[in-house]
């Protein structure tokens, strides 16, 4: 049974981030099924249940967030809201040796369906190959689906971006970059990685881009001389993408030329939001509408892009208060601190690009992340304190 929740545990990760084959089924009976498996299967492993005052807080925080979507959206809402959360209260359950294998099996079989996706991605940039047919979704255009990579129709520019079988670049390079984090970038231990790492070179997305590289100096530099060795490799890289075929190049037409200044974005791969986003975003400040959302004051179908002002204008400045809450109120006591801020500064600069809180692949890294740092802390505390008994003890 424990198989079966490991199958359960990938399978939820890649359908809450959109994975092109969950996306012809209705999200609902999805969610119910998820939750179903995973309590199934866990009922019937020799796991003690232990629903403790963590447990106690984090279920307020996700009866916080249901009440609040079920008073914006009605029941149905709140019910997804509820089913969308659960599953870290699952999580909580593992004991230390459960939710590592739980880690391990799911990063290695995502990077297992990774590597066709990235070998037809490859291959399909200098020839072409027989495809399955399209794949429709109502917000974006036409994929040819290759099964493991859906490949866009649309003219993407200089040179086509790696989503695998998600929807966006994007979406491919955050689910790559959390499980890095969550593995803490051990490249020797888990080898797997190298194919994530590869996942979030050829997306060319700048968030991935970013929140790896803050990620591997929050949780990997440790002294000035590594910083520096990390800033000088990146200047390099970003000189040379600048300089090479005079900046006529993928990297930099959809990185480095990104990241210059732009007068009403701060940056220019800062334009994540539509017009009228940023419009009723504006009008919204300093009324009600700010904190509760503006659903019930504005056309949402004119709304659109990613980032934090699509979610505050959905779910309000309180909405967005209680999905934080949630994630403080899933810090063990006496966690890994350097590890579990730095992860938590992750999940914020995460949400202000692309606010998605409630995607299981956020969740389920955070929580496998910070729980397995601290296990490992204490071991080698308790470790510690054993060897200096037995030296005092020999003298």
């Amino acid at each position: 049974m424990w198989t079966i929740f490991k199958i359960v545990n990938l399978w939820w990760l890649l359908t809450s981030t959109y994975a092109w084959p969950m996306l012809v089924l209705p999200l609902m009976p999805l969610l119910v099924l998820a939750n179903a498996g995973m309590l199934i299967s866990m009922s019937f492993l020799p796991i003690r249940f232990n629903i403790d005052a963590k447990s106690g807080w984090v279920l307020l925080a996700i009866l916080g967030l249901t009440l609040w979507s079920m008073w914006l959206d009605g029941w149905s809402a709140g019910f997804m809201t509820a089913m969308q959360y659960f599953p870290v209260l699952y999580l909580m359950q593992l004991p230390y040796e459960y939710l590592k294998d739980l880690l391990k099996f799911t990063t290695k079989w995502y990077a297992i369906l990774l590597i066709p996706a990235l070998i037809l991605y490859w291959l399909l940039l200098f020839t072409t190959l027989p495809s399955v047919g399209t794949f429709n979704h109502s917000d974006y255009p036409p994929y040819t689906n290759y099964i493991f990579y859906i490949k866009t129709t649309e003219n993407r520019g200089l040179f086509e971006r790696f989503n695998a079988f998600f929807l966006e670049p994007g979406h491919q390079a955050l689910v790559d970059t959390f499980l890095m984090v969550a593995n803490r970038f051990n490249f020797k231990k888990c080898k797997w990685l190298y194919v994530l790492a590869l996942g979030v070179i050829f997306s060319f997305s700048l968030a991935g881009y970013l929140l790896s590289a803050i990620g591997f100096i929050l949780l990997k530099v440790n002294s000035l001389m590594k910083f520096l060795a990390v800033a000088a490799s990146i200047t390099a890289i970003s000189a040379g993408a600048y300089l090479w075929s005079g900046g006529d190049n993928a990297l930099n037409d959809l990185i480095i030329s990104r990241l210059e200044r732009d007068e009403s974005d701060g940056i220019k791969g800062n334009n994540r939001f539509f017009n009228n986003t940023d419009y009723e975003y504006d009008k919204s400040l300093g009324t009600k509408y700010f904190w509760i959302g503006v659903k019930t004051k504005a056309n949402m179908a004119l709304i659109g892009g990613a980032g934090y002002k699509i979610y505050i204008l959905y779910y309000g400045m309180i909405g967005t208060i209680l999905a934080f809450l949630l994630y403080l109120s899933l810090i063990p006591s006496r966690p890994d601190y350097r590890y579990t801020i730095s992860f938590f500064i992750l999940i914020a600069l995460c949400f202000l690009q692309r606010s998605y809180p409630f995607w299981y692949s956020w969740l389920f890294t955070f929580v496998a992340g910070i729980y397995i740092a601290k296990d490992e802390k204490d071991r080698e505390s308790t470790t510690g304190t054993e060897s200096n008994q037995k030296y005092i003890a020999q003298r």
